[in-house]
């Protein structure tokens, strides 16, 4: 992309293409500086594109030096310069043009949003605080203009609903979502918790299919609600991500036509398994369902795409964060973007995935997926993450999703029946669903989930369905069978965990108390 300086007097040449136009403006800050250029840009097509206006700076300005030196044409210019849009519109813009464009551009000038290493070079040079920052605080640069020059959606909330309506007669089923952006801890992820048969996959698939549905179709399986009905603030895209190997429903196909009115991608098994019977089909001779074969294929195409431009760098940090597992570190999976050939990097990301275990390998793939598919305004839908992950690799990715949804401005739903998803949530994110014969109904927790004790957790969610299974079946049945406290540590050989021994003791103490 070259760049040309002309002045107000002088037209631009519109026959040129994928090129920049540097206004000149007589503008003066002080009557010492003069640094406003207006910027345009006419891509491939011959379409013009305003962007706005920007400051660009020169390093130690010399008395008297109203504006920077730079050539009347360019490619990039030397770190000699620096530059700064004059309003967040000049972001907006070019992130709206996409990651090519945006990072040609803020590359070329230099710009300070873009390169904290740059900003804090510009920042001791005057030219900076009496003519570029005269108009723009440093915290915009630093927050606002910072996230859209790399390609970070500016956030904005969401606030939705899900319903079900039930038969005649009966209120309807009515789920609630609301994200606030910045909130600490988090709200761009939410789950929906019980235990399993409850119907939390016949809600994911309701609102997938309430989604991907042409308008005034039938809503009797769900639909979505929005408080406000502009357009502009619904979904623009949805992932659905499910690889349980149980999953019975066929899920929809993903969306190849962009003039639908929203996006689809589906990560998980069931599109392998259709490679699979396809591969079948064409090679009579095989007998191989080669399912790591295909997993990792799937993992190489997405890791060519996520070599492109802004997700490249929301890649490369996802991957440092699931790096706080072990077995990541150990692989060295961020060292792929070391490497800048193609057949290099894509060569090291098939040794590091081969090596890994079923569960880190698809953690690792729908990382990847989920960086290539998730879009601004995106609603991810995943089920059952719990059932390939161990609970750290668990906590892992969902800290990794939750850092890329707030990049991208999106959220995410994750039906689940394991408490060490909802340690990772608040209870104002959390639906707890239970179902009697064909009713279903949804509640918010009594306690605070995030952070919160596993057991706690727990209890809460299954109630009596914990205390009448597994060991604490056991533990009842010897403290009915034992007079003394003492008596049931003894019948299992004092090897009892800390909690259980506090169970036993409670259900000791109750049962002393109720001969009394």
């Amino acid at each position: 992309m070259n760049f040309y300086v002309i002045s107000s007097e002088n037209p631009f040449n519109k026959e040129l293409r994928d090129i920049c136009f540097l206004e000149l403006s007589d503008w003066d800050d002080w009557f010492t500086y003069s640094t406003l250029y207006y910027i345009r840009y006419i891509d491939e097509a011959g379409d013009i594109h305003s962007l706005g206006s920007i400051k660009i700076g020169q390093k130690h300005m010399v008395s008297k030096q109203r504006s920077p030196e730079i050539p009347m044409t360019f490619e990039s210019l030397s770190l000699d310069f620096f530059s700064v849009g004059q309003d967040v519109t000049y972001y907006e813009r070019l992130f709206n043009l996409g990651d090519l464009i945006r990072t040609k551009v803020l590359h070329s000038l230099n710009d300070i949003a873009l390169n904290e290493e740059i900003c804090a070079e510009a920042e001791k040079e005057g030219v900076t605080r009496i003519s570029l920052l005269r108009d723009v605080s440093l915290e915009s640069v630093k927050g606002q203009f910072r996230r859209l020059a790399n390609g970070i959606s500016l956030l904005t909330p969401f606030n939705f609903k899900f319903i079900i309506p039930n038969k005649v007669g009966e209120t309807d089923f009515q789920l609630e979502f609301h994200v606030k952006p910045r909130s600490n801890p988090p709200t761009n992820i939410h789950v929906i918790i019980g235990r399993n048969g409850v119907g939390k996959t016949y809600i994911f698939n309701s609102m997938i299919n309430s989604l991907l549905s042409e308008q005034n179709s039938d809503i009797k399986d769900g639909f979505f609600v929005f408080s406000n009905q502009d357009s502009k603030l619904n979904f623009s895209n949805l992932v659905s991500v499910s690889f349980s190997p149980f999953e019975e429903n066929t899920p929809t196909i993903e969306e190849k036509d962009n003039i639908k009115r929203i996006k689809y991608s589906y990560i998980g098994l069931k599109n392998l398994s259709r490679e699979i019977v396809d591969d079948k089909a064409n090679d009579q001779n095989s007998n191989d369902f080669d399912l790591p074969k295909l997993l990792k294929n799937e993992f190489l195409k997405s890791v060519r795409k996520c070599r492109l431009g802004a997700k490249n760098e929301r890649w490369v940090r996802s991957l440092k964060m699931l790096e706080t597992d072990p077995i990541f570190k150990e692989a060295g999976v961020s060292k792929i973007d070391e490497l800048k050939v193609e057949s290099e990097y894509l060569n090291l990301s098939a040794q590091i995935f081969t090596k890994l275990s079923s569960g880190h390998k698809i953690v690792l793939l729908s990382i990847t997926r989920l960086v290539e598919t998730i879009e601004e305004r995106s609603l991810v839908l995943l089920d059952e993450p719990e059932a390939y992950l161990h609970p750290p690799l668990l906590s892992a990715f969902i800290h990794a999703l939750s850092k890329l949804l707030i990049e991208r401005n999106a959220v995410a739903i994750i039906g689940t029946h394991s408490p060490v998803v909802l340690q990772e949530v608040p209870k104002d994110c959390v639906w707890k669903i239970n179902r009697h014969r064909e009713f279903a109904s949804a509640n918010r927790l009594e306690i605070e989930s995030y952070g919160e004790n596993v057991a706690l957790l727990t209890q809460e969610i299954f109630g009596l369905e914990v205390t009448d299974s597994g060991f604490h079946r056991i533990l009842k049945e010897v403290a009915d069978a034992s007079t003394t406290y003492d008596m049931a540590i003894e019948k299992f050989g004092n090897k009892l965990g800390f909690e259980a021994k506090a169970i036993l003791r409670n259900m000791m103490y109750k049962k002393e108390n109720a001969e009394d």
